[in-house]
């Protein structure tokens, strides 16, 4: 995280145009991505920081960042100071926004003045049309928000996306509402980048004879969550010692305040900076990690970048099938996949009791991701290809 720190300052406090932006030179024979204000949340990690830097690794492609934000779940994209220098603006040939829900026409236009030439990009990375209503995100984005997402998202020449569900949910939508529309949408994968792992310690081991597993979410998926209320009665059956539950970023309460994992030995630990996320993940040493998740189309066009971070430190999961996990999880080699309470809780027996199994899992988890979930050439030419 050390290079993305460093990056985040210097575009905070540096005066000079050249000193800040140095990868701003015209005739460079790249293609240029402007990528425009990211937070240093996950989304704008995965979403902007990530592909940028890594693109700029490549001869073909120079992208800059024109800021990154200190995240604040309080703000949209539109609440933050989103200055863009007109230097930057004659010299991308891409402009790549985050989601944004409020009018822009007018920006849009005078950008196509100035800049007839240039293709603009938005990244949606939720699917913001179904919103659950014990989603957190419900109470900020109302029905206007979503309908003005829509009219910004056809103003854009490219949308992207993280998963080809959200992709493909997008594309029927857009077709519906705006049959004339000439926005192209696709999926650009989010990747897990070194630049992220940075100067953090080995992979940290459970080196005690208690199982740790995982649940990791936070309240604003507290419905998903809540799935794990079915399995307590019988995991208690089961699982009376020798296990620790762990649950990261959520307090382990439903909506009523009552302990959902009540009767089970659990942990907690409070959400963290997201620069400090990867080395307090590492620091928790699971041994398995749970990743529920309801049935709904909101929950299955979410990210699947908590089981690509499991991964990296070698922790096998147990997802739900309704889990965007699913996508890139290998049934039997790299994790289990789980429908009913009965299945979840032969999954977690299947795991806790086979060491050898547990241990294998992982490996091949972290060897899948670094191979086929990692900014490879044949991952970074997805974007090669989409910005031409």
């Amino acid at each position: 995280m050390r290079t993305i720190l460093e990056l985040q300052k210097r575009l905070k406090t540096e005066t000079s145009f050249r000193r800040k932006y140095p990868n701003c030179k015209e005739n460079d024979d790249t293609i240029h991505l402007l990528y425009v204000s990211p937070c240093l949340d996950a989304t704008g990690y995965y979403r902007a920081i990530t592909p940028a830097l890594e693109l700029n690794k490549t001869a073909s492609h120079t992208a800059i960042i024109t800021k990154i934000e200190t995240f604040d779940f309080n703000k949209r994209f539109e609440d933050y100071e989103n200055l863009i220098d007109e230097q930057l603006l004659y010299w991308a040939d891409y402009i790549i926004f985050p989601v944004i829900f409020s009018d822009v026409d007018f920006f849009i236009k005078a950008i196509r003045v100035l800049r007839p030439d240039v293709q603009l990009v938005m990244d949606v990375d939720k699917n913001y049309t179904a919103i659950p209503q014990s989603h957190t995100m419900s109470r900020k984005i109302g029905t206007r928000d979503k309908e003005q997402l829509l009219s910004n998202m056809i103003s854009m020449d490219i949308v992207t996306t993280a998963t080809k569900p959200l992709s493909n949910f997008y594309k029927k939508l857009l077709l519906q509402n705006f049959p004339n529309h000439t926005t192209h949408v696709v999926q650009l994968p989010s990747l897990v980048s070194r630049l992220g792992y940075e100067e953090i310690p080995p992979l940290k081991r459970n080196d005690s004879q208690i199982i740790r597993i995982g649940v990791l979410g936070s309240k604003s998926q507290l419905s998903d969550l809540l799935v794990l209320k079915e399995l307590v009665a019988k995991t208690k059956e089961v699982l009376k010692e020798g296990v620790q539950f762990v649950c990261y970023g959520w307090n382990g309460q439903d909506i009523q305040g009552e302990l959902v994992l009540k009767g089970l030995a659990v942990e907690y630990h409070k959400p963290v900076a997201f620069e400090n996320h990867f080395k307090t993940l590492n620091d928790l040493a699971l041994d398995i990690v749970l990743l529920p998740s309801e049935k709904n189309r909101f929950s299955q066009c979410e990210p699947y970048t908590t089981l690509l971070e499991c991964a990296v430190y070698g922790i096998p999961a147990i997802a739900s099938v309704y889990h965007p996990a699913k996508q890139v999880l290998k049934e039997g080699e790299t994790g289990l996949l789980a429908e009913t309470s009965d299945d979840w809780v032969k999954s977690i027996l299947r795991l806790v009791k086979d060491k050898a199994l547990r241990e294998q899992m992982g490996k091949n988890a972290l060897k899948s991701i670094w191979m086929e979930q990692h900014f490879t050439s044949r991952q970074l030419q997805l974007f090669q290809d989409l910005f031409i």
